[in-house]
């Protein structure tokens, strides 16, 4: 099938109808047998590799695609409680949103990691160690007889070139840039067979880098050619995507880091970081993220491929500054060397490949809720007093924190397949969950920009019409503004605005989240660092929305702002909704007060642009210029997205017509018309920008 129309086929979800559904349900079959959850990891994957059917193109280059449609039931609650008796507050969940070593299938091959562990085997080991690298042979014996069916199926279809790349890889080492590129297909794949969800890719251009160039010198493989593989591999990527978990469809961890230093410190920028921004700018699909590191030195001409990738209505590349956020991760206790190979996990968070089991996600601390409950309580005592104010705060933030650590301690689940990828376990002879080098928890910062807006209309009205006017703020906010128009008109359009760039605004900026440094640190281990973050992930949502019981962060109504009750909070680093803002450089210079020397779990300032930016050359010179500024300032992180407001509001009455429309979510990119209606109204709502 020719690459564009194998393109629209997959991104009409149309590999579908090659599925079946996997009905059967193993618990009872594992209990019986006395299975614990690593042996039924081992087997559930087994089992899968065996359901799949393998479906192969007769001229495809980068085959594979799922065949079934779900993962049967293999495990109940009662199980883990069984197996791990979990203490008040812990709650079990397998691996996800972490990235693996995949410079291991691509320079060992999975046979030499089968040979590894048979050699293991003949030693002196524990019960528990055995019982490990058994796991991990049944693993990979699964997904070589898989791989075996998929070469058998490729020459029934004719296609014999294929078929003797798949008798090679991941079996073996990958000796060529397209066999790095199956290899990768398959192993990726795997990793949603055990059970284990959100995988990223990690720093592609750095581990493909070494095929790529050797095929190039020897002849063998030209640019155009390893464009269009590439092309099919990412193709390839987005045949699966809807079965993939997340919070919404889409959201499914397959992002990619391009750019930045090598371990070593060196530029790490290649032909490969170039290519692979020119194929995701051909392709348009949602899958992979694209992510770029970037610092001082990075080519504009790298910037303007960026900005054009923009163009095209993807949402990425998300960039972040290798010149904060390695200083941060060192300072957090990560080795140097580690700390320049990082990548990010599903959406921006910071994770290191093949050493990081990092849980970045366990929770939102909500500012807004802080402000308002501390503010709601000086008002009942009608009191108001700054410092106090402040310390009520920030004690209110760091009971945030801790109800997240106590409540939701998040315990990942064994993995024998995944411990094959991951640096030293098998060495060791211990699943990844008990030897991984990083174990801490990311915590994130929901709501700053709406909470900074409500501190400072609390602060001007406090010393313009002291506690009467404290106590007319609350009487309306309680009431959702019913009735008090002109007062929330107020509220909404004057005073000064986190975004602006003013002294007061910033200075809450900075203090808020060093609020939440200050309780990170505090709560913090030797063994499990608290990571504090600036994005808000789905909870710009959920906090004034619960959707099920399992959230357990504090939920707010109206606030002082002016926002209305359920109404969505600004998503990660942007101005509140509906607030004047002075414009894109105000915006960059406001954010940038806060230390992210401190907060450094990741979390971007969102940039939404009229498509006007986009109509000229000079449009891309400009925002290209922009990104550069973002750097010089010291910031961490930023998501640059265009939004067509009258298009998207067109794909809410008319989905039908939209079905391949692009918008960036939060940390992620999906299909506008897959969305909830909650976040595609919030998207609609987005600060828009010119230059």
């Amino acid at each position: 099938m020719e690459l564009n129309k194998l393109r629209d086929f997959a991104q009409a979800r149309k590999f579908d109808q090659f599925r079946t559904n996997a009905w059967a349900d193993l618990r009872d079959k594992f209990t019986k047998h006395n299975l614990n959850f690593s042996q039924r990891s081992a087997r559930i994957f087994e089992y899968m590799c065996q359901a799949e059917s393998p479906l192969v193109l007769s001229d495809e280059k980068i085959s594979f695609s799922r065949s079934k449609r779900n993962i049967p039931f293999y495990f109940d609650t009662k199980d883990i409680k069984k197996e791990f008796q979990p203490k008040q507050g812990e709650v079990f969940d397998v691996i996800h949103n972490i990235t693996p070593n995949y410079n291991i299938v691509l320079n060992l091959g999975l046979q030499n990691r089968l040979d590894f562990c048979k050699e293991k085997l003949k030693t002196t080991l524990t019960q528990e160690q055995r019982s490990f690298y058994k796991d991990v042979i049944v693993c990979i014996n699964a997904i070589l007889e898989l791989t075996e069916r998929y070469a058998v199926a490729s020459i029934e279809a004719g296609n014999h070139e294929t078929a003797a790349i798949l008798r090679r890889v991941p079996k073996f080492p990958a000796n060529s840039f397209r066999e790095a590129l199956q290899s990768l297909r398959i192993v990726s794949a795997a990793f949603y067979l055990c059970d284990n969800y959100q995988i990223g890719f990690g720093r592609t251009d750095q581990y493909l880098w070494r095929f790529y160039k050797t095929d190039i010198d020897k002849g063998v493989l030209t640019r155009d050619e390893a464009f269009n593989l590439l092309k099919e591999f990412f193709i390839s990527l987005n045949k699966d995507t809807d079965l993939y978990r997340g919070v919404q469809q889409g959201d499914n961890g397959q992002s990619m880091m391009l750019g930045g230093c090598t371990r070593e410190g060196k530029n790490g920028i290649n032909d490969l970081t170039y290519l692979i921004l020119e194929v995701s700018k051909d392709l348009k699909l949602i899958d992979p993220k694209i992510n770029l590191r970037i610092d001082s030195n990075t080519p504009v001409e790298l910037l303007k491929l960026g900005c054009e990738l923009t163009r095209v209505g993807l949402g990425f590349p998300q960039y972040s500054n290798d010149e904060v956020v390695i200083p941060a991760l060192v300072k957090k206790g990560y080795a140097l060397e580690d700390a320049r190979d990082y990548t990010v996990a599903a959406c921006w968070e910071f994770i290191i490949p093949g050493s990081g089991l990092d849980v970045v996600n366990q929770g939102a601390v909500s500012f807004p809720a802080a402000v308002d409950q501390s503010f709601d309580k000086l008002v009942k005592k009608n009191t108001f007093d700054l410092n106090h104010f402040n310390k009520l705060i920030a004690e209110n933030i760091k009971s945030q924190v801790k109800n997240i650590l106590d409540k939701r301690s998040v315990k990942l689940l064994p993995s024998p397949f995944m411990s094959i990828f991951m640096n030293d376990a098998l060495e060791k002879g211990a699943d990844i969950t008990k030897c991984a080098k990083y174990r801490n928890v990311g915590i994130h910062g929901a709501g700053i920009s709406n909470a900074v807006d409500a501190y400072c209309v609390i602060l001007d009205a406090y010393e313009t019409k002291g506690i009467g006017g404290l106590k007319e703020i609350y009487k309306a906010k309680c009431r959702n503004f019913m009735n008090f128009e002109e007062l929330r008109n107020e509220l909404v359009n004057s005073h000064q605005k986190c975004g602006n760039n003013e002294e007061k605004s910033n200075i809450v900026i900075k203090r808020l989240f060093d609020y939440f440094a200050d309780a990170a640190e505090a709560l913090s281990t030797k063994d499990c660092r608290i990571r504090p973050g600036s994005g808000s992930a789905q909870f710009y949502i959920w906090l004034v929305n619960k959707p099920n019981d399992s959230v357990i962060e504090s939920q707010v109504k109206a606030t002082a702002d002016g926002r209305l009750e359920n109404s969505p909070f600004a998503s990660s680093l942007a101005p509140s909704p509906d607030v004047k803002i002075n414009g894109l450089i105000s915006v960059l210079k406001s954010f940038s007060n806060i230390d992210y020397s401190r907060i450094m779990n990741g979390g971007p300032i969102i940039v939404e642009f009229s498509p006007s930016v986009f109509k000229s050359e000079d449009g891309i010179t400009k925002l290209a210029n922009v990104i550069q500024f973002f750097v010089k300032l010291g910031n961490q992180q930023l998501q640059l997205n265009l939004l067509d407001v009258a298009q998207l509001e067109d794909a809410v009455l008319h989905p039908e017509l939209h079905r391949n429309l692009i918008v960036r979510v939060w940390g992620w990119s999906g299909y506008f018309c897959e969305l909830a209606s909650e976040y595609q109204q919030q998207i609609i709502n987005r600060h828009r920008y010119e230059l």
